[in-house]
């Protein structure tokens, strides 16, 4: 005999279940063939083993146990719930506190929103911009930056009381993680007078995302319906705009990381009809306000 009586007792139990391996089915069969004792300790093992898996569940015992998986069922929808419930909830939070800090869901409405605060600017005291009637805004497009989370709204800004007109760009950004997807109006990029000189230029740049990264448009309003094509040169470079039916056309750029002085402002260019006459060109212009004078870039008509 050639196996410990307690090795061969041990291996019994994974025999009856099934779950020993060949090797050890053989050499328990083998034992008990030759030892008695273990063959009565076998036969008596198989026989309890094989009553307890056939003891039925008392019936109090299954109603308990569905009582329970009712139960666990119950708590993981309400936990469920109360998990998604919280997640609107917060996300409303953070809408509205966004809202209420100035946040719009569109670059346009952000941009329109910080124009009509800055419009105080356009009166000489605080209680002559509160008693005054209240601008107009004409929404005219939305120039955005290449990764979408920058943009400028332009707008013609209408003043009742002095009929006066301009053509005013507000800019904007989006952070997705803290403002939830909404835009926040970051100011103004210059405010134009629409006069009978037939176009207005405007445009500027800005940062975004915590001031590292820049964009900047450049555009053109043109009342002169007879102006088809707008041809200029900004930082060395020859650029085309098309006016549309609004006579509005403009151009996004993303700008140098280090900002350079006047590196984008417009001292060439030329707008022509149809048939590429010349209209209009840019030339340097001398104005005077009060007792200064500046020059700056502006259309002149072209002469006959």
């Amino acid at each position: 005999m050639k196996y410990d009586h307690e090795i061969i007792r041990d291996l019994m139990p994974l025999c009856i279940d099934g779950i020993a391996s060949e090797k050890s089915n053989a050499a328990v069969q083998e034992h008990i063939a030759e030892c008695p004792a273990c063959e009565k300790e076998w036969e008596q093992m198989k026989k309890t083993i094989n009553t307890s898996e056939n003891v039925p569940v008392p019936e109090d015992t299954k109603k308990y146990k569905e009582t329970a998986k009712r139960v666990r069922k119950k708590n993981r929808w309400i936990l469920l719930k109360v998990t998604l419930g919280t997640l609107v909830l917060a996300l409303i939070v953070g809408y509205i506190g966004n809202f209420i800090d100035g946040a719009r869901f569109t670059a346009r409405g952000a941009a329109k929103q910080c124009i009509m605060e800055q419009s105080i600017d356009h009166y000489e005291t605080p209680v002559e911009a509160k008693n005054a009637t209240k601008p107009k805004l004409t929404y005219i497009a939305t120039i955005k930056s290449k990764d979408g989370k920058a943009a400028e709204s332009y707008f013609l800004e209408h003043f009742p009381d002095d009929g006066e007109t301009y053509v005013i760009a507000g800019n904007a950004d989006r952070d997705d993680i803290l403002r939830l997807g909404m835009w926040i109006g970051g100011g103004t990029s210059g405010g134009w007078a629409v006069k009978d000189c037939g176009i207005s230029m405007t445009g500027g740049s800005f940062t975004y995302e915590n001031g590292v990264k820049w964009f900047g448009t450049k555009a053109f309003y043109v009342t002169d319906k007879n102006v088809k094509k707008i041809e200029f040169v900004m930082d060395g470079q020859t650029y085309e705009l098309t006016p549309d039916e609004k006579g509005f056309c403009a151009m996004g750029y993303e700008p140098y990381p280090e900002p350079v002085p006047d590196r984008y402002i417009v001292r060439e260019g030329k707008a022509t009809d149809e048939n590429g006459k010349v209209l209009y060109t840019v030339q340097s212009v001398t104005e005077t306000y009060g007792s200064s004078e500046f020059e700056h870039y502006d259309w002149v008509k072209a002469s006959a």
